[in-house]
């Protein structure tokens, strides 16, 4: 019997350090609803940080952050990781104009809008925008200056009072998990634009095919067209396989609607997002949004960037963006305070939550 007790006990402490061995993987996402400078980045950016996927010359990374707690899952409609109000989010806006519909039935989208003479993507000509991760708005009027006038969240949701800023707030449906709150969010008079999927080709972002990127874009982005939104395209990182995915989903969504494409870059080669850009201008014939970019280097090799080299760098984008005409809007990336493994000299939110010096070089 003292055997049988023993070889019980034995059991149990086996069966407890097998479950502690095989317990949940702490993971990281970038939460909105947190409080202020508060900022936890996307599961799988630290790892791409270390290894680069993609061994493309135009990428030197990609993986960026979303606003909200819960990780894309595999079926779509999951529980919403926070609601509206622990985000402290408008759920109004002035209703929008509306806009062309043009459709395409080739591989390749027609030009769903006139592609812009000078900076014409909004009212105010303003062609920054901030990508806003932060939960506490209470400082965004800080960031209220004269190049600004658009921001997105990485989710549905937008902060409140941006009208008053004259800031457009744009809602993105992220991927799967984000569906059903975009739903809720995203009617007639919210906003009037959309943002479409958070870098789709990335296993670590979005993570869906072109085919079921298109589905989505289908089912619930395109028939926002006629409700006065002006419709971006998904953004992909700029390498080739974003090049591939976005030949492949404009290839299955023959019929849909784009008013502009999107892509992300993080590279220290500030040219080479200028090839990018143009390269996706002249094969679409569309407007182009960089709706993310940094001075990064995700090849695990050389170093990165020093603080003149990033100033560099930015002098390089702000020229390109400014004498652009087709180059409508750029959201640099770093409105916040862990940068989450990119090179902090792209900060762009200092302690006192203001704009650092590279801040006020983008956004005026």
């Amino acid at each position: 019997m003292a055997a049988v007790k023993l070889l019980n006990l034995f059991a149990l402490v086996s069966f407890a350090l097998v479950a502690l061995s095989a317990g949940p993987i702490s993971v990281n996402a970038l939460a909105v609803g947190e409080g202020p400078h508060v900022a936890r980045h996307v599961p799988g950016h630290d790892a791409v940080a270390k290894k680069r996927r993609d061994t493309s010359p135009t990428s030197t990374g990609r993986c960026k952050p979303r606003a909200t707690s819960s990780m894309p899952t595999s079926t779509p409609n999951p529980t919403p990781a926070a609601t509206p109000a622990d985000l402290g989010v408008s759920t109004t806006s002035t209703t929008p104009a509306p806009v062309a519909t043009t459709t395409s039935s080739s591989g390749s989208p027609a030009p769903s809008s006139t592609p812009s003479s000078g900076n014409s993507t909004s009212s105010s000509g303003k062609k920054w925008g901030l990508a806003w991760p932060n939960g506490d708005a209470s400082y965004l009027s800080n960031f209220a200056l004269p190049n600004v006038g658009f921001l997105y969240t990485w989710s549905p949701y937008l902060p409140s009072g941006l009208s008053e800023l004259g800031i457009e707030g744009i809602p993105m449906l992220w991927g799967y998990d984000q569906v059903s709150d975009f739903q809720n969010l995203v009617v007639e008079g919210y906003a009037n634009y959309v943002l479409g999927m958070n870098e789709p080709n990335e296993p670590s972002q979005s993570n869906m095919s072109p085919t079921d990127g298109a589905s989505l874009w289908q089912q619930y982005i395109d028939p926002l067209q006629y409700k006065g939104y002006k419709l971006i395209s998904p953004a992909c990182t700029n390498d080739q396989a974003g090049l591939d995915w976005y030949q492949q989903f404009f290839a299955a969504c023959s019929g849909c609607h784009f008013d502009a494409i999107a892509f992300h870059a993080y590279t220290t080669d500030a040219q080479s997002i200028i090839d990018y850009a143009t390269t996706l201008y002249n094969t679409y014939n569309l407007p182009v949004w960089i709706t993310e970019f940094a001075d990064q280097n995700y090849s695990g090799t050389g170093g990165q960037a020093s603080m003149d080299e990033v100033w560099s760098f930015a002098s390089t984008i702000t020229n390109f963006v400014a004498n652009t005409d087709w180059l409508e809007v750029a959201f640099p990336f770093g409105v916040m305070y862990d940068l989450q493994g990119v090179n902090t000299d792209n900060s762009l939110l200092a302690s006192n939550g203001y704009p650092t010096s590279l801040g006020y070089t983008y956004f005026g």
